[in-house]
């Protein structure tokens, strides 16, 4: 399968001239494709693709990069068949070592890398690191677009395994601080977070793998605990997944709070009600959950379930779940950190509770066929 990324970003940060950098350092001898969408019927992107590729001595199509143009929409609405046909065709024709797509700027990744792992696609393609381009400069007092409040911004974010600050030789050192700040905030963690200078970038952040942060587990229990795990843990690799298979669990433990992350494969879907009676019957009731957060698959649809609070006729109040969609899109995992000392019996046999939730869990899962 051929290796695929999506480079998303919004209109300016500086996705089309990090990707021409990229191909200007992709290995010798390959070939590379970048299939361009541009939401205006009259393509720029691929015009100025065309034009870095031949200004470093790169023909477009015989001497190593493949530069194809999807115009008048997003490849995640209007233009979803015309992008996957062009993808196809630069499959079959070029036989590209990589592909390399970049969204509109005003395109959701997410639904874009839904297209790629499509029925069409998903036994051509392997989907690699999305990454996002953010322009540092943003996170400036004199920022003016507005973009940090877009709902586009945060969905292309949230969607990316990886975080690449631009204009960072430009930026004050305050905004670079704030970026980063914003970039390491991120749950499920960002596998990697890089700065790039005159928007340079490394093309070994294309292959990143996949994995589980320490800095994701017990520490941020309960507001931090004192006896907690640093914070600045070590990237866990994750290993592979198997669609229907049992999820990768990875435990961990302090004096005070213990947790367990489950990931399960991206092909895993949930079915809504039985998932949120997991929540409503199961984990809501449990005196001894100190935290717990999630990102997993309901059909087309991924999901975050939060914490809703309502009160009833006898002024009690009432916690339950809903379901709220988000972009990320990498696998579905949940993580459940649970306080020691309330629960003696779960105490006395923890990884029975952990095999529990995972029992469960996989319950919840829809049937294969």
């Amino acid at each position: 399968m051929t290796p695929v990324n999506v480079v998303t970003g919004c209109l300016g940060a500086g996705k089309t001239t990090a990707i021409a950098r990229a191909l200007a350092r992709r290995p010798e001898g390959e070939t590379w494709a970048v299939v361009v969408n541009d939401f205006g019927a009259l393509g720029i992107d691929g015009a100025l693709l065309d034009d870095a590729v031949g200004s470093t001595s790169k023909t477009s199509e015989r001497g190593g990069v493949v530069v194809r143009e999807v115009n008048g929409g997003c490849v995640c609405c209007a233009t979803a068949a015309p992008f996957t046909l062009a993808v196809t065709q630069v499959l079959r024709r070029f036989t590209p070592d990589r592909v390399l797509v970049e969204p509109s700027g005003v395109g959701d990744a997410g639904r874009v890398i839904d297209a790629l792992r499509s029925e069409h696609l998903k036994r051509s393609v392997d989907v690699r690191a999305t990454v996002c381009v953010v322009d540092v400069r943003e996170f400036g007092s004199n920022a003016r677009s507005g973009v940090l409040e877009s709902e586009l911004f945060k969905s292309q974010c949230e969607c990316a395994e990886t975080l690449c600050g631009s204009f960072a030789d430009v930026a004050d050192e305050a905004d670079v601080e704030a970026f980063l700040a914003f970039a390491h905030a991120f749950w499920p963690k960002k596998i990697k977070v890089f700065l790039t200078r005159d928007r340079d970038v490394d093309v070994d952040v294309l292959d990143e793998a996949c994995g589980w942060a320490e800095s994701e587990r017990p520490a941020n229990a309960a507001g931090g605990a004192e006896d907690a795990p640093s914070s600045q843990g070590p990237f866990v690799l994750r290993p592979s997944l198997v669609a229907n298979g049992s999820p990768w669990m990875l435990k961990n433990t302090s004096e005070r709070y213990a947790s367990c992350g489950y990931a399960f494969h991206q092909d895993d879907v949930f079915v809504r009600p039985w998932l949120k009676t997991f929540f409503d019957v199961f984990v809501l009731q449990r005196r001894d959950v100190a935290r717990f957060k999630g990102v997993l698959r309901l059909g087309a649809d991924w999901v975050r379930p939060d914490v809703v609070l309502s009160e009833t006729s006898d002024s009690a109040i009432e916690r339950a779940i809903k379901f709220t969609s988000v972009a990320y899109r990498r696998d579905s995992r949940f993580e459940i950190i649970r306080e020691r000392g309330v629960d003696a019996a779960t105490d006395a046999d923890e990884n029975a509770f952990w095999d529990d939730v995972r029992d469960r869990l996989e319950a919840c899962r829809k049937k294969p066929r």
